[in-house]
């Protein structure tokens, strides 16, 4: 972790929450049709005939991190 960028990051975030005002959004629409997206691509990676099991996680956890949702600690299967 780079603390100067985490602190950037942090503050670029209050700067623009800040400015925001009468700003409505549908967060149950943004979620549901972002999960959707999310469990689609999932479905595809499992479909691959050519993958292994061992493959089809490692694509399902790189997709989970494109997507900015954490999987946790560093996982081995071997």
């Amino acid at each position: 972790m780079n603390i100067k960028t985490e602190l950037i990051k942090s503050y670029i975030a209050e700067v623009i929450c800040s400015q925001l005002t009468d700003f409505e959004i549908d967060e149950n629409k943004v979620a549901d049709s972002k999960a959707t997206l999310i469990l689609d691509a999932v479905r595809e990676i499992l479909r691959q005939d050519e993958l292994t099991d061992f493959e089809m996680i490692e694509e399902i956890v790189s997709l989970f991190g494109r997507c900015n949702i954490d999987c946790g600690a560093c996982h081995d299967f071997g």
